[in-house]
């Protein structure tokens, strides 16, 4: 067998090929691929992904059951529906995502809520801009932009998959294109609060004595930028000690990936977690969903972090660590805002320029341009 020849997994139609050059903890990495047949009966080969990036067999299975699904939807002739309602197209869009492994309880609970009375029954072609401007309006009184604007995008996500999986023939009147008529409400609720070093030496030591778990997080995102719910996907296979890197399932159930001091790396390792095993858990030894845990609130109440502060904006909160870990490089002065963009993996660099102003000097330097044109 040379190195190129899919290898079986326990799975059905799920193969890896070894890599001739690229090797991953001493041994060839693994690509993942996965065999099925399309609609016409043709044979197709599909990549799915490398072993060093975090893919596995299991994931890669799951991966060809859509592709089927799919396919199978074709076969039988699925025609798309110009009347679907809202409902609908957030049952298939549920659907998908629950079956993809997408955590998505929170949006769905939010539609439940705030969304379904009023639109569950619509016809997507039946929403206009006026209904739309209402409904936001109406939320805006009861909940912040940002959880309003939570609500709307979900349903726009879920009309865009039934689009894009041909179910529904029509555009999507919760597009907030910039052509489009209805617009978001656009929430200033960004975190500008970032730790001294003292308050972070005292926020871990605290910590340290509450909860040790909730310690080693924080150190993590401290050291790292990685946010909570990143944290909580770490499993054991997802520590690769000889490239200093640790994989994580980020936004969306995209595969990502950070670099991480040795330190870190030996923390997480001394947790002893069985490849599949969740590196930090719940109490009930199941993947941390919902936060943290109390112990954090505990720490930050006993030291006064948030005393007397009402603005949200100011308060220390987990995600405090990601933004001292970006604030802290801002004020290092020896990355770039593209470098702290990659750092952060920020998608647009307007989500970074939020740190210009700490970066030393960087007012002054832009001023002196103008001398040194007029000097030359």
């Amino acid at each position: 067998m040379t190195k190129r020849t899919p290898v079986k997994t326990k799975f059905r139609g799920v193969y890896y090929r070894l890599s001739p050059s690229k090797k991953f903890q001493g041994k060839p990495d693994k690509c993942y691929v996965v065999w099925y047949q399309d609609e016409h009966g043709k044979p197709r080969w599909q990549t799915i992904g490398w072993h060093s990036e975090g893919i596995r067999a299991n994931y890669a299975n799951q991966k060809r059951i859509s592709i089927l699904k799919k396919i199978e939807s074709k076969s039988a002739g699925a025609v798309a529906n110009p009347d679907m309602t809202i409902g609908t197209a957030v049952n298939n869009y549920t659907d998908w995502a629950t079956n993809e492994g997408k955590h998505i309880t929170p949006e769905t609970d939010r539609y439940k809520l705030h969304m379904r009375a009023m639109f569950d029954a619509m016809p997507i072609k039946s929403v206009t801009h006026q209904i739309l401007t209402t409904h936001k309006n109406n939320l805006l009184k009861k909940l912040s932009p940002a959880s309003v604007q939570h609500c709307f995008s979900f349903v726009r996500r879920s009309i865009n998959y039934v689009i894009g999986e041909e179910l529904y023939t029509g555009s999507n009147p919760f597009s907030t294109s910039r052509n489009s008529r209805f617009k978001m409400p656009k929430p200033d609720n960004q975190s500008v609060r970032f730790f001294s070093p003292d308050e972070a030496k005292k926020l871990l030591q605290e910590l340290k004595k509450r909860s040790l778990q909730i310690h080693d997080m924080s150190i993590l995102s401290l050291k790292t930028g990685m946010r909570a719910k990143e944290i909580f996907t770490i499993k054991g296979q997802d520590l690769d000690t000889n490239s200093d890197i640790i994989h994580f399932e980020g936004k969306g159930g995209s595969r990502q990936k950070v670099y991480a001091p040795t330190d870190i790396l030996t923390m997480l390792q001394g947790y002893g977690r069985a490849p599949h095993e969740y590196i930090f858990q719940s109490k009930s030894g199941d993947r941390l969903k919902w936060g943290v845990g109390a112990s954090w609130k505990r720490a930050v109440d006993h030291l006064g972090f948030n005393d007397g502060i009402t603005d949200n904006r100011q308060r220390v909160r987990f995600h405090t660590w990601r933004h001292t870990f970006a604030s802290w490089l801002a004020q290092s002065g020896q990355v770039t805002l593209q470098e702290l963009k990659e750092q952060m993996r920020h998608e647009r660099i307007d989500m970074t320029l939020r740190y210009a102003h700490l970066i030393p000097g960087h007012q002054k330097k832009s001023l002196s341009i103008i001398d040194r044109v007029l000097q030359s």
